[in-house]
């Protein structure tokens, strides 16, 4: 069949044009490529309209809270959700999630508002996509898939842009449009009507082959950005590490801009920071205390982003201290938490000491005991708005405290030409006082357990270093500078 008879791209305009004008071919075609113009775009610009199923087991006012947030999601690639409705039903259609009636109003509505794109709050089936498609003329996604065109837009570095790219393409491999198959319908079949396998299905399977490929490709690349991490991480292990985590949206990257005077980007939209970010703690003494921000969690986010980013999620489970950041202006904020809770589990990080930081504590208004009622139900609890610097003060000396009651507190003698072990005492303990004699200079410090294990623990008899816990394998002894005849 000739590609002339396919409708040119731009000719079809869904916001004005008849779908039921064309023939099939042409409508399989022509949604196809308002599917990979929606995908591939720059920019946004477009509208959407939204659409959620409550069944009879719903909470109504929980189905409107996240039609709230999708159409915040949609707001976050830069279009305009222009519609909404929820359909109320005691089941799910399987072939089409909701009525096939409903569709057919959607159709009718997408056409009179001019509509781009619809997107449903639950998630759907690659069969239930191409069937709602095919009723609404119009390209469909769930809430999944707009996670994932955010998440493209908003990813920055070599690693975030591969994890991102992996959960697109499996996300999308099972979602490939049986277009190429339409053209087979025009060309008829064998004898008794029968289609014949033919080209059309070729290279659908020959599209989901390369899809396959690139995931595997894409997936030794992500490796090897592991492996340079690890070793990024490894340089970082004898300070202390807090790690900043929450909902979406919650404040996390303003709160890390206010504690190391940084300035990453913080706009008020969801998922601004995908690439994490460490900064080393305003006014930290040695040892010094490292700021991670992190991506942000959302109820149902696609199973495949959170496998994707779990090397990056897992910086929170190698964390010396959680910073839970919590929106509590938000009606649901206690939703949030567990949601969060939940994810920290699924990447190991569930038994992680942890500090609940309720921010944006400002917003309410006649509440002047929050504060005591959320240090009582959640151990190691802060209520502060990340715009005040008395709160951020205030949450600093917190993380400084907190550290310090994990510090361990060595005596040591050091020989003067003992330049290697001077060094490492000024550079990663916090010095609490200092006597020179004729002979050694003998220090009383505050150090890190990782850091009394890597420079120090060789200075300390066996059974210091077992009252200490500070055991050491064979690289850890190579790793201690030179304490020759340092000890009296």
């Amino acid at each position: 069949m000739s590609h002339k008879l396919v409708p040119d791209a731009k000719s079809i305009n869904f916001r004005t044009d008849d779908m039921s004008q064309l023939s099939e071919v042409e409508r399989s075609l022509a949604l196809e490529q308002a599917r990979l113009q929606l995908e591939q775009r720059a920019q946004g610009g477009m509208n959407a309209y939204l659409v959620s199923l409550e069944l009879v087991e719903d909470d109504p006012q929980e189905v409107q809270e996240s039609l709230v947030e999708l159409g915040s999601l949609v707001r976050s690639l830069g279009d305009e959700p222009v519609g909404v409705t929820v359909q109320k039903r005691s089941r799910i259609v399987p072939a089409t999630l909701i009525g096939t009636g409903k569709a057919e109003e959607l159709r009718t509505s997408a056409q009179e508002l001019k509509i781009d794109y619809v997107v449903f709050d639950q998630e759907l089936s690659p069969s239930q996509v191409r069937n709602l498609e095919t009723i609404i003329e119009r390209p469909v996604l769930d809430r999944a898939g707009v996670i994932l065109q955010i998440f493209r837009k908003n990813a920055k570095t070599r690693e975030a842009k591969t994890q991102v790219e992996i959960a697109h393409l499996e996300y999308l491999a099972p979602r490939i449009s049986n277009s190429w198959i339409a053209f087979e319908r025009q060309r008829g079949g064998g004898s008794g009507g029968t289609r014949l396998k033919g080209a059309g299905e070729t290279q659908l399977e020959l599209d989901k082959r390369r899809i396959r490929e690139k995931i595997i490709s894409l997936r030794k690349e992500l490796e090897r950005i592991q492996t340079e991490r690890s070793t990024q991480r490894k340089l970082r292990s004898e300070e202390f590490n807090v790690v900043l985590v929450g909902y979406t949206n919650a404040g996390k990257t303003t709160l890390m801009n206010a504690l190391t005077d940084s300035q990453l980007s913080a706009k008020d939209a969801l998922f601004e920071t995908l690439d994490s970010a460490v900064r080393t703690l305003k006014g930290a003494h040695n040892p010094k205390v490292l700021v991670t921000d992190t991506v942000g969690f959302i109820r149902s986010i696609p199973h495949g982003l959170v496998a994707s980013f779990r090397s990056t999620l897992q910086e929170a489970a190698r964390a010396d201290l959680l910073v839970h950041v919590v929106d509590v202006s938000h009606p649901r904020y206690k939703d949030h938490i567990r949601i969060t809770d939940d994810v920290l589990k699924e990447v190991g990080a569930g038994d992680v000491d942890r500090m609940y930081v309720f921010n944006k504590i400002d917003s309410l208004k006649g509440e002047p005991r929050l504060g005591k009622i959320l240090a009582r139900a959640y151990k190691n609890a802060v209520c502060l708005s990340a715009q005040q610097p008395d709160d951020i003060r205030k949450l600093r000396e917190a993380l400084f405290q907190h550290f310090s009651k994990n510090m361990l507190e060595l005596s040591l003698q050091v020989a003067y030409d003992n330049a290697v072990l001077m060094a490492a005492i000024y550079a990663h303990s916090r010095i609490l006082s200092t006597e020179w004699t004729d002979e050694n200079a003998h220090f009383k410090i505050r150090v890190s357990r990782a850091a009394a294990r890597r420079y120090f623990a060789q200075l300390l008899s066996q059974e210091e270093r077992a009252s200490l816990g500070l055991t050491l394998d064979e690289e850890e002894e190579h790793l201690t500078p030179n304490t020759e005849n340092q000890r009296p």
